[in-house]
């Protein structure tokens, strides 16, 4: 078996990594690579995973821990990738809070799985306006992780620059690479596949990724994640009841979400939902950063109703559980309800598989 082409993106929760990886596996096809994708999450039930399996993709999940934490896991789902498509190009996604990228999964891969994957260079996506609140020095719980995944990258891909003016674009890079030098800048729009061949023209080019390592406070670092909570659910409806339109129903979740978050002075991260109702599907994305609400509709072949709701939020488990079901149940009461499944949690202390201190050469 011919190794992987290792495409490995991390960035903060909400930053666009799931849009990219859409966008560029689609790009690769077209070139005529076989193309895999790896999703990544604290619990299972990935509205990530389930999008980008519709969208006719190859798609492994790695749940119930991050990939540093689980790394035998993550290994397993890129050989079964590789295996599958004959090596050609795996892309994974991090978990969002998840940092020490370069320690604790490409210097172990480029020792232990050469024959594996071939890495390539670090990508971490940033969203414009918390990257700005980074270098504005403005104080949050999550600075510290967003630092550290940018500190360690071989790439800081600046998205969304759709929603940028050219002036406001050229002062982010410029403050960028003052305050990361090590790295190097692409600016880019997974939204719309600007600037996306030519970052899959350097990573496809390039070997020996994780060329950084970030020097990172673990008691930092947990107290980061754990000041999130986390919740992934999914509601499964009987049919849909006359006088109702889920699409309209969808978009006043999101905005029922948004004021009372508003209310409670929750920071988000992400909310993302999948809504399926007589064979269309809704996308609904809810972020702390640059794009806010955002919701679209497509066909899709999957028949029945269901609803399936990632949540990230700045709060206890408890509290953003509640929160959500509120809005569920407000939104969608008249919809005959027939199962739910509801984890919450805070994520655990990260305790890595393997962590290097000294970075890997394979050339």
């Amino acid at each position: 078996m011919n190794p992987t082409k290792l495409i490995l993106v991390g960035g903060f929760l909400g930053s666009g990594k799931t849009t990219l990886l859409h966008t560029s596996a689609g790009i690769l096809k077209k070139r005529g690579f076989p193309v895999g994708l790896i999703t990544n999450d604290q619990a299972s039930g990935l509205v990530d995973t389930a999008y980008l399996e519709e969208q006719g993709n190859l798609v492994r999940e790695v749940s119930g821990s991050c990939f540093c934490c689980n790394f035998h896991g993550f290994a397993e789902a890129v050989e079964q990738i590789a295996g599958q498509i004959g090596g050609g190009v795996t892309i994974a996604e991090s978990v969002g809070s998840c940092t020490d990228l370069s320690a604790t999964i490409m210097q172990p891969l480029k020792e232990r799985y050469r024959d594996l994957a071939v890495a390539a260079p670090l990508s971490v996506v940033a969203d414009p306006e918390r990257l700005k609140a980074l270098l504005d020095g403005k104080k949050a719980i999550r600075a510290y992780i967003v630092r550290k995944q940018f500190e360690e990258a071989d790439l800081i891909l600046i998205n969304k620059i759709d929603l940028l003016s050219e002036e406001e674009l050229e002062i982010l890079v410029s403050r960028t690479h003052e305050r990361f030098p090590n790295a190097r800048i692409i600016s880019l729009s997974a939204a719309t596949g600007e600037g996306v061949d030519a970052w899959l023209d350097l990573v496809l080019r390039e070997e020996n990724g994780g060329t950084f390592l970030a020097d990172v406070d673990y008691d930092l670092y947990a107290a980061g994640e754990a000041a999130y909570g986390w919740l992934n659910a999914s509601f499964f409806y009987d049919h849909i009841p006359e006088n109702t339109e889920p699409a309209a129903d969808a978009e006043a979740f999101l905005k029922f979400l948004v004021d009372r978050f508003a209310e409670e002075q929750i920071e988000i991260g992400h909310v993302k939902f999948l809504l399926h109702a007589e064979r269309k599907r809704w996308i609904g994305n809810l972020t702390g950063g640059t794009e806010g609400i955002s919701l679209r509709g497509e066909t899709a072949e999957s028949a029945g109703f269901s609803l399936t709701v990632n949540a990230r939020a700045e709060t206890g488990p408890k509290l953003l559980q509640d929160l959500v079901l509120r809005a569920v149940d407000r939104v969608f009461r008249a919809y005959p309800c027939i199962g739910t499944e509801i984890r919450s949690l805070i994520p655990g202390r990260p305790s890595p598989t393997y962590h290097y201190d000294s970075i890997v050469q394979t050339i």
